[in-house]
């Protein structure tokens, strides 16, 4: 098993925390690492860790779903969440199809192909009890980056409107189909923004870096696709926007190095929300190596050579 860093706390002394006007401590600003379909990759989550560690650390992970499916490590990769927990960062985390296929639940979609159900099939059977707890409590949706009590996003694996649609008669939450459609097409986000009661949203899935912006509630208009440059951080404006950090541990863009997000949650007296997209190299052949040895489909190891 991959050993895991642990992240010292750290609480400032009297003499560094500023102190505002009203004698009350300002809330300061948080950093959250933003990371999705790490697909049983350790090798992969290990370089984000540690790159988004060397450039500036973080305090909150949000984990957008596919832990596990396609890779040789998922027990790694789930002890790895559990270890940055313990050591005192807080981890919000939602489930996916690839979850959902392991635990053996029908995801909307119905089947999979063939070489993505042999690598769940081999999860499935290589998964310990306590993997198999933890992917059991993972929500479809959770809300994060709170502000005086309020959640500013949603997260998601696909599109949530799916967990949000209820039977008219009923009254039961029903999937629809867009909830793991690969498009970012206009009605898919269009219909994610409209159910989600947070200004933004956080989604993964596609295995592709994403950032649009929205009009405010009840402005006229579309998204508009935000062109993205690698380690530059965009400032949020009076927008509602859908980030997608891509694939920790398969991207599909065309770039093999993983993909991650970085938030800049503003504390007390700043408004200001940043969000930069980062890549990192890694050792792809380590992976495709265990990959391998363990006998998983040979297309599902070659792909991760060529980000596809």
């Amino acid at each position: 098993m991959t050993a895991s860093t642990h992240i010292p706390a750290f609480t400032p002394s009297p003499a560094e925390v500023p102190v505002a006007p009203d004698g009350l401590a300002p809330v300061p600003g948080r950093r959250a690492l933003v990371i999705s379909d790490i697909h049983s990759n350790q090798v992969a989550l290990d370089a984000v860790l540690r790159d988004a560690r060397a450039s500036g650390g973080f305090d909150e992970v949000w984990v957008l779903g596919d832990i596990v499916g396609y890779g040789p490590q998922p027990n790694e990769v789930i002890q790895c969440l559990h270890h940055l927990s313990a050591a005192g960062t807080v981890v919000t985390a939602v489930g996916g199809n690839h979850e959902h296929a392991v635990l053996g639940v029908d995801h909307p979609l119905g089947g999979m192909h063939s070489r993505a159900s042999a690598c769940a099939d081999w999860n499935r059977a290589t998964l310990t009890e306590s993997s198999v707890a933890f992917l059991q409590t993972l929500p479809d949706i959770a809300e994060a980056g709170f502000k005086d009590g309020s959640p500013r996003f949603t997260l998601a694996h696909g599109a949530p409107c799916a967990s949000v649609s209820k039977h008219p008669r009923t009254s039961r939450r029903t999937p629809c189909r867009c909830r793991y459609d690969y498009s970012s097409a206009r009605g898919v986000l269009d219909r994610s923004m409209r159910v989600i009661r947070t200004p933004h949203l956080v989604v993964g899935h596609t295995h592709d870096p994403l950032l649009a912006r929205f009009p405010g509630r009840r402005q006229p208009g579309g998204p508009t696709i935000i062109r993205i440059c690698e380690d530059e951080g965009y400032a949020f404006d009076t927008g509602r926007f859908v980030i997608n950090p891509g694939s920790v541990g398969q991207p599909r863009d065309g770039d093999p190095r993983a993909s991650y997000a970085v938030l800049g949650l503003p504390g007390s007296g700043n408004d200001a929300i940043t969000v930069t997209h980062h890549r990192v190299a890694y050792d792809v052949a380590a992976i495709q190596s265990e990959m391998m040895r363990v006998r998983l489909p040979l297309e599902m190891v070659t792909r991760l050579s060529e980000g596809l």
